[in-house]
């Protein structure tokens, strides 16, 4: 029952990760793009950040799909192992956007 119930919980995280990723890719709205910003916004390419800030959180959500899969093998240890690289990797994002800021200027 145990692995019932974590791999429901990681199959909805994942369906709401690639539901967010799609959303993102297909925004151009400039208040969506930068949620993960703070500073100045001005200047800045917002299709690009999008894009950039989609295929991250489809990479998140393939971490997801990734770690349901080891919960199958042994239940529990897939959603550590994948905590812990989604705390990285949203970690890298969110120094990517502060300190890489001119990357992402028009």
């Amino acid at each position: 029952m145990k692995i019932i119930i974590i791999f429901i919980d990681l199959l909805m995280a994942t369906v709401l990760f690639f539901l967010l990723e799609d959303f993102f890719i297909k925004s151009r709205n400039t208040e969506r793009s930068v949620l993960f910003l703070s500073g100045d916004y001005t200047g800045l390419n917002t299709e690009k950040i999008c894009r950039v800030t989609g295929k991250r959180i489809k990479t998140w959500a393939m971490l997801f799909c990734l770690g349901g899969i080891i919960d199958f093998i042994k239940p529990g240890a897939g959603i550590i192992i994948v905590s812990v690289f989604f705390i990285i990797l949203l970690v890298f994002h969110l120094v990517d956007m502060t300190i890489n800021r001119d990357k992402y200027r028009v």
